[in-house]
């Protein structure tokens, strides 16, 4: 692997991100609706952390509105050829910036494309270092920091259906965090990517672990 995250840490404009939304994209119109996306910088130059939830845009707006107002918000950062994203596996055609990108379009949004020079996915290279397929879960409970407000995306599917926007955000703040947690790994050479607990589980479900295999 060429690229590592050194690479786009040293860009003060890098962000880490993670996003929710209804369900896949399986590539039928309209796209999966965004339930939040959030992105973070963790630099000491740049701290910095944004939402993108429809969740702050209800109280004055129809819930396609307020989905319409968030991705007009993120547009405007992804606009910006200088900022670089740090994610876990947003490169699939069903989940990620092609996905989002789909349901801007159906909202009437001209989102920009993010080109792969910007892109670094954290999920690709933890494969490279462990030379197997981790999911984010199981990666954040091996070095102890699966936060309570995880959430797997079936759930923040059906909560998003349900409105529970709080939820979701915290959910994917956790995530996004946590991407930033594992960076700190890998940097101090500290990271695992076997069960240090063998007495219990990896932390997922039966369903999440054949859904991984």
């Amino acid at each position: 692997m060429d690229n590592k995250p050194e690479d786009f840490l040293n860009n003060k404009d890098y962000y880490f991100i993670h996003y929710a939304s209804e369900g896949f994209y399986n590539g039928s119109s309209p796209a999966p609706k965004i339930s939040c996306i959030v992105i973070y910088n963790d630099s000491e130059l740049n701290k910095d952390k944004k939402r993108f939830s429809p969740m702050d845009y209800l109280k004055e707006n129809d819930l396609e509105s307020a989905e319409r107002l968030c991705l007009e918000k993120f547009k405007q950062i992804i606009s910006n050829p200088n900022t670089c994203f740090i994610h876990w596996n947003m490169n699939m055609e069903g989940f990620g910036f092609k996905a989002i990108s789909k349901r801007a379009k159906d909202l009437g949004i001209d989102m920009p494309e993010i080109t792969n020079d910007r892109l670094f996915d954290l999920s690709s290279y933890i494969a490279y270092l462990s030379e197997k397929r981790l999911s984010i879960k199981q990666v954040l409970w091996f070095n102890s920091l699966l936060n309570n407000g995880f959430l797997d995306g079936k759930t923040e599917a059906e909560y998003a259906k349900e409105g529970r926007f709080e939820e979701i955000f915290k959910s994917v703040n956790a995530k996004v965090v946590g991407l930033s947690m594992l960076i700190d790994e890998i940097k101090n050479n500290t990271l695992k990517t076997e069960n240090p607990f063998p007495e219990n589980n990896d932390g997922l479900t039966k369903e999440e672990r054949r859904n991984l295999a």
